[in-house]
Formats: structure tokens, sequence, C-alpha cells
């Protein structure tokens, strides 16, 4: 399998946004899976998730949905014989895609790079059953949170001495309440909306300053409860809508270092921990919906690639 993918250059994106858009990126895309194994599914809410091999023209190579490395490998197999055998003219497009740049509208050109941008990773914590059949002790995933120039100073006390303190806005932290924390620890899930926030609050301290540099002491605590009738897969509803609950409760504490003069946070970490309970359609909560520890730790992202990424909710940021 590895060997196989050093014949090919890998991507990974949000099928979402590529499924439905309509800049050249998207419509590439769409070219490229409307060839590909779910070929013809035109209902907007369907996905076209899987792997695809292509050529740069758009032209399939082959494609599979799957995470056994064997057909991965079998697909991969496929995809360079059909290449060798494709005359350059097949392989490559009609017009340089450079020239398209310009019109391409992806969410990570929002990016604030005068502002605050944490990696969110989640996470199920010991509970003591963990041997249990219905148990993934070992899941977790990522996300990322943004904050503008005037979100992220908003972390500090406007008047940073030891021993000030202020409360970080409620709308700031009720987007992380909203959005950063919640269960996706095993799949994808929505956003709570803002009416499912019942507390959302940070207290930020200053501890110390050294000429430009104010150390912070974060403490805080959140609450997102919703009520309402949603299908979960896997479940005796199956796909049918039924009354369900889901919840996310947090104490927090943190710590960071914020240069006043060059503006900007030179490290930033909060953790994050509390009951979570419920399940949702993707979530994969369906044999485990009972309450249970979670934990979310927030802290600087890299200045790379794969930390570039837009948040899962960007567009219910309104930003845009």
């Amino acid at each position: 399998m590895r060997k196989l993918a050093e014949e090919f250059v890998p991507a990974a994106d949000e099928v979402g946004r590529l499924q439905r858009g309509k800049d050249p990126e998207c419509l590439l895309f769409q070219k490229v899976a409307e060839q590909g194994h779910y070929a013809g599914r035109t209902v907007p809410t369907d996905t076209r998730q899987g792997v695809y091999a292509t050529a740069p023209s758009g032209a399939l190579l082959a494609s599979v949905n799957t995470n056994n490395p064997r057909k991965m490998a079998e697909m991969l197999k496929k995809a360079l014989a059909k290449w060798r055998d494709m005359a350059r003219a097949e392989r490559l497009l009609a017009d340089d895609p450079s020239l398209h740049a310009g019109d391409v509208r992806r969410a990570e050109a929002l990016r604030p790079k005068d502002g605050l941008v944490l990696r969110v990773a989640g996470r199920d914590l010991p509970r003591g059953d963990d041997a249990a059949p219905n148990r993934r002790p070992e899941s977790w995933n990522i996300d990322f949170a943004w904050f503008k120039k005037d979100e992220a100073r908003a972390f500090v006390p406007d008047e940073p001495k030891v021993g000030a303190t202020c409360d970080v806005p409620a709308a700031v932290v009720r987007r992380i309440a909203r959005f950063s924390f919640v269960d996706a620890v095993r799949g994808q899930t929505p956003p709570f909306g803002d009416a499912h926030v019942e507390r959302a609050e940070i207290r930020s301290t200053v501890e110390k300053v050294e000429e430009s540099v104010v150390t912070l002491r974060f403490d805080g605590a959140t609450r997102a409860e919703q009520s309402g009738r949603w299908p979960i897969d896997g479940s005796p509803n199956g796909k049918e809508p039924g009354e369900q609950t889901r919840g996310v409760e947090t104490r927090l504490i943190g710590h960071a270092t914020f240069d006043l003069a060059a503006g900007r946070f030179t490290a930033f970490e909060i953790v994050a921990a509390g009951p979570r309970h419920g399940a949702t359609q993707y979530n994969f909560r369906r044999d485990d919906a009972g309450s249970a520890p979670i934990g979310f730790v927030l802290s600087l992202a890299a200045d790379e690639p794969a930390e570039r990424i837009a948040p899962a909710f960007i567009s219910s940021y309104g930003w845009r």
C-alpha cells in the first residue's frame, strides 16, 4: 500500500463543499465523482465520500469507498494501469488551472493571520470500564477554532497588570461551547445552536508581566444541551427521527502568554473536561449514549498546511 501510494499525489478535503460548490475546484471534483462509485446520485444530501484516483484533467482512473487496505491497494493498481495507458492529452486539462485560481472560494482564505488560531483535540476520558464492547478508549478527533484580532485580544484584560481580571466576551465563549465542545470523538456531529448554550464563562487573570509579555490564567465552565427529534444510524429507529437529547458540560482551566508589542499569543492552552451524553446521526454513539467523561485541549495551531484547515463549522461563524 505504501509503495503504491508513492506513485500518487495524495490530497484530502471536505466532501460537503466539493460536492455542492460551484467554483472551478468543486466542479472538477464533481466531474470526477460522477464517474466513480457514487455516479448518478443527485440528491444533494447524498455524499460522494471515498478515495478517487484521477488524472489532472478530471478523467477518473479508479475509485472506492473503503478503509480496507487490500481493497485500496487493488484500486491503486487499477488506477496506475489506466494512467499508463492514457495519452498526454487525456491526462491534462486544456487550460492552465492557475488561470482560474482566483475563482476558487475556500474557507481557508478566512484564516485570521493576525488573530488566534487554535487546534482543538477531543477524546473520551477513562471511566473504569474501557474494556466493555461498546468502548473505544483510543478514539479521538481534531478540529480548529479561529478568532479575529479583536476577539483574541479580548482574552487579555484591558489593563494587563498582575491581578487584573476580565470575563472573556460571552459571544466568544459561546462559540467555543457551540462549535468546539461537541461530541465528535468517533465521527461527525452537528454544532449546538445558540439557544442550547446554558452556560459559557471564561475568566482571564494576569499572573505575571515581564516587559511586553503577559502571562494569563484561565478558569471557566460551559454547558450546552439540546432536546428534539433526529435520527441515529444503527439504532432501532434507524434513519427515522426520534425523541433525543444530547449535551456536553465542562469545567476548564488554562494558561497563555500574550505579547503586547507583537499583538499576539505566543502560548495558549485550555484543558476542558466533563460529562457528555446522547448521540447524533453520525457520531457513532448509538451504543454509548449514557453519561460519560469527555475531554478537550485547545492549543496554538502550527503554521503548516495540516493545521490551516478551516473549523468544521466555519460556515456558522458569520464571517462571510
